[in-house]
């Protein structure tokens, strides 16, 4: 079994949560497994520190403060959709309705238009036409003198 297995297996030794054959094992690994071992007694120290830790007794009032609020009515997602869904149409009558969407279809539309004239692309024609130039001296470079000598070395 390897160390990781053995290790895993620490705390439930510590608690006391395994079997007498299975703690007669691990000790017997704990023995011969120096690294098992180091962390074994790192555990032991955690464990021994937890267990010296006082309970803090709660505030006064606090069971019947929790009390109160498990009996209370817990509102689920689904409850909460529900109500938000049919209170905000019933807050507005037909024409304020109609007045929403057309605000929000207004406000999508020129937030649109003004994303795409922000970001106008120009061509300019003497730019392109230098730039085209140069590929297609590369492309003639690349083919006269670069796969030639490519394919000699493969």
């Amino acid at each position: 079994m390897s160390c990781k297995k053995w290790i895993k297996k620490l705390s439930s030794y510590l608690d006391n949560e395994v079997s007498s054959r299975e703690r007669s094992r691990i000790e017997k690994h704990l023995k011969s497994c120096r690294v098992c071992f180091n962390q074994f007694k790192q555990l032991e120290r955690v464990h021994r520190l937890v267990q010296s830790i006082q309970p803090e007794k709660p505030r006064p009032g606090f069971y019947e403060r929790l009390s109160e609020r498990l009996c209370q009515k817990r509102t689920t997602l689904r409850e909460k959709l529900v109500a938000w869904r049919y209170g905000w149409q019933l807050s507005f009558p037909g024409v304020g309705k109609i007045a929403i969407a057309a605000s929000a279809v207004l406000l999508v539309s020129v937030s649109f238009y003004i994303w795409r004239s922000a970001t106008s692309y120009e061509v300019n024609i003497k730019v392109f036409e230098e730039e085209y130039f140069r590929s297609q001296q590369m492309n003639s470079f690349v083919g006269e003198l670069a796969l030639p000598v490519f394919f000699e070395i493969e």
